[in-house]
């Protein structure tokens, strides 16, 4: 019986520390298992992201030309954006946006076209709302993601937000209010109330010994209440009358 009673006294004090979070658990893992993944990461929100090149490209600039004007050039990417060529250069300064045709340099892109290249992007019909130049202070959203970057929003049921980068044109990601309510879901899952990335976290680790803990204390308790009650059906006049 001592143990018994240790193990009930373990169960509900445990439980009591854990219980709230043991609910968020639940809560939270029911969200994730029900959503689809696909509709969680906006695929169903996006278009355009992979044009065809133009078939006559004899009048693009030669790349030995972009070579020559800009110093020690990591890589070079032709792609189209909006059925129009455009050359992606990285170098040591970052990314470059250059015109194939013309050669002019059309990076940083200012708002208005940040704005034009998420409506090419959305499958929806509603315009921009507002677009906003993120060069600071980043939402958790954006998670690991470098600066600067074009926050444009629409104003449709999924609450969208595209994040355009200002020196490729690109898409970078995409969030809506399913989302947002996934990773905050996330985070509670995971308890990892800063960056909500890290699930080796020692609170996760402490509350989860915590649990088993409790849970273990709970089968104990409940194998000695099962054989409790064996032998009170045996121990009965009852039972021996029927017999």
């Amino acid at each position: 019986m001592k143990t018994a009673s240790l193990s009930r006294k373990i169960h509900k004090w445990l439980f009591l520390f854990v219980g709230i979070q043991a609910l968020l658990w639940t809560l939270s893992g029911v969200y994730m298992v029900v959503m689809d993944l696909d509709f969680i990461h906006g695929d169903h929100l996006v278009k355009n992201l992979r044009e065809p090149l133009p078939d006559n490209t004899a009048q693009l600039v030669p790349t030995e030309d972009l070579l020559r004007e800009y110093s020690d050039p990591l890589s070079v990417q032709l792609k189209a954006i909006q059925g129009k060529p455009f050359y992606i250069l990285r170098d040591n300064d970052g990314a470059h946006l250059v015109d194939a045709r013309s050669g002019i340099e059309v990076s940083p892109i200012e708002r208005d076209r940040a704005i034009e290249l998420a409506e090419h992007y959305y499958t929806g019909e509603i315009a921009a709302g507002s677009a906003q130049l993120i060069e600071e202070n980043p939402p958790t959203e954006l998670q690991s993601r470098l600066l600067p970057l074009w926050r444009v929003d629409f104003d449709d049921r999924y609450g969208t937000s595209f994040y355009i980068h200002p020196d490729t044109g690109a898409l970078v990601t995409r969030r809506h209010d399913y989302w947002r309510a996934f990773d905050f879901f996330w985070m509670l899952h995971i308890m990892d109330y800063e960056e909500r990335a890290d699930i080796h976290n020692p609170l996760l680790l402490t509350i989860t010994l915590v649990s088993l803990s409790a849970v273990i204390a709970g089968l104990v308790l409940l194998f000695y209440s099962f054989g409790r009650r064996r032998d009170s059906v045996a121990a009965s006049p009852q039972a021996g009358g029927a017999r």
